[in-house]
């Protein structure tokens, strides 16, 4: 049976996913006001209260806005109640300090998805991934629109490792090959990622000298030793 997903946030980045997810699964957008979402509701897509809308699923996917901060992570770790508990939490959050630095946390020494997973109730699972890609390539996942791709774009996420297989399902169902790195430290790594994506992609952002690459690029990972 597929498993149910709640997408906490209904922003550029949720819909997207949601979207793709709900070819295959069932989704269910948490959102604070549902009128104000109502429109989101379509063939297996549901809009609900935040805490409905985690009691009723498997997993939870998290795309809103990133805090920089300790106490902002913890703020959004609170915000999800006490029906998380015992869920997979897929964290695509990415944070950034303020502009125009939009730096990740790599001065703290730990990551959004480090701090999350230590304030969240025991039992819960928590697996970064999504942070490293833009909408355009979200949309893209499947390779269908990119030739030179030869196939499914690869998605590195980190955490767990414990039911690894739920996660990778929400990954696929996107259209992503899901590759995993290693445990949640290693979201430290994909959060860099996201912040040297940023910086290439949105003028203004990072310091001086750095490229502009425009928005639709992608780190393919490519080798014969990868997980098939």
């Amino acid at each position: 049976m597929p498993l149910k997903v709640a997408v906490i946030g209904a922003g550029n980045v949720g819909k997207t996913l949601g979207g793709k997810i709900a070819r295959s699964n069932p989704v269910a957008y948490g959102v604070r006001d549902v009128s104000k979402y109502a429109d989101l509701a379509a063939p297996n897509q549901t809009v609900k209260p935040v805490a409905e809308a985690i009691k009723e699923s498997d997993v939870v996917l998290l795309t809103v806005p990133g805090a920089h901060d300790d106490a902002g992570i913890k703020a959004i770790a609170k915000s999800l109640g006490p029906e998380v508990k015992g869920k997979i939490v897929i964290d695509a959050c990415n944070p950034l300090s303020a502009w125009p630095g939009l730096e990740s946390r790599w001065k703290e020494g730990s990551s959004f998805g480090e701090v999350l997973a230590a304030e969240l109730p025991s039992g819960t699972v928590v697996y970064k991934a999504f942070n490293t890609v833009p909408v355009e390539v979200m949309a893209a996942a499947d390779g269908s629109t990119i030739p030179a791709a030869g196939g499914p774009l690869t998605l590195l996420y980190a955490g767990g490792p414990e039911r690894q297989e739920a996660a990778e399902e929400v990954i696929k169902a996107v259209g992503f090959k899901p590759l995993y790195v290693g445990p949640i430290r290693y979201a430290r790594n994909l959060e860099s990622i996201a912040e040297l994506y940023v910086h290439l992609s949105v003028p203004g952002a990072g310091i001086p000298g750095v490229a502009k690459w425009g928005r639709m690029w992608h780190l393919q990972a490519l080798g014969d030793g990868l997980p098939k």
